[in-house]
């Protein structure tokens, strides 16, 4: 990230979930009517990057970045019906869930926890679009370079007595492993039994189809150029290997195609398909 600025890649990610409203048709795997209102005046531009035509890699991230959204959301609705009452989203960005909660579960607390700059970002952007913040939302700023997320947590609406879903999208790959590893740990002591991790992760580029070997130094740069270098990948062997050394039970591994064929089935759009991406949950 940039100085005093909010996350670019988390505009990013709102804006791929808007295209998915916009560009593919029903049904939708995520309904996120608050993705392109969050985004503001830039929202128009950031979206049609995502429109048929453009570059094949934002074509992926519009399907799978909803995909992987409602791969939590759904982590969450089974994780309440055993008795779970708390998500903590962790590098939140702009994400909406805790606006858009379903009535079901409406005695779900969620706790956001973003960087300060992002964080406050958003939550201006509510303000000016008079979007009342709904009791059951709270958030927590934590720079996790001088902050831990137990200190962070502590006094919040979040109760560590309690089972939680911890839904961490869209950061394992701008972290190094010591960092990641250093983080899983810290949840694996915070959580209580029968909570959950969900995390997504990026496949090493030599296991990956070519297409993103060639554009890969290209991607690189860009990113960089924000303040937002992608630095870390695994093998779905080694997650689950750092979940285990963390101190959690068990690990469930969901490969992108996997998760492309529960939501989407034959009916998917016919574009090539996000591989770079797994989704790992660790259960406490």
């Amino acid at each position: 990230m940039k100085e005093g600025e909010p996350s670019y890649t988390a505009k990013q990610v709102a804006a791929s979930r808007a295209a998915h409203l916009r560009f593919d048709p029903a049904p939708h795997v995520l309904e996120d009517r608050f993705a392109e209102l969050l985004l503001g005046s830039d929202a128009g531009a950031l979206i049609d990057l995502y429109a048929d035509g453009g570059l094949w890699i934002l074509q992926e991230n519009r399907i799978f970045l909803p995909l992987r959204a409602r791969y939590a959301e759904d982590l969450v609705f089974e994780s309440h019906r055993a008795g779970v009452r708390q998500l903590v989203v962790l590098g939140a960005g702009l994400d909406s869930f805790g606006l858009r909660r379903p009535a079901p579960l409406s005695d779900l607390r969620v706790i956001e926890v973003d960087h300060p700059a992002t964080q406050r970002w958003k939550r201006q952007r509510l303000a000016d679009l008079a979007i009342p913040v709904p009791d059951h939302l709270s958030f927590v700023e934590c720079d996790f370079a001088a902050t831990s997320l137990t200190s962070a947590l502590h006094g919040t609406a979040f109760r560590a007595g309690d089972p939680a879903v911890v839904s961490w999208m869209g950061v394992v790959y701008y972290l190094d492993r010591s960092t990641v590893r250093q983080a899983l740990a810290e949840l694996a002591a915070l959580l209580a039994p029968s909570s959950a991790v969900v995390l997504d992760f990026m496949l090493p580029l030599e296991v990956l189809p070519q297409r993103y070997r060639e554009i890969h130094d290209a991607m690189s740069a860009h990113l960089g150029q924000a303040g937002e270098p992608q630095v870390n990948r695994y093998l779905p062997d080694e997650i689950r290997a750092e979940f285990i050394a963390a101190g959690f039970a068990r690990v469930d591994l969901a490969s992108s195609d996997e998760i492309h064929r529960r939501h989407l089935g034959p009916a998917a759009p016919k574009r090539s398909r996000a591989e770079r991406f797994g989704i790992a949950v660790g259960w406490r």
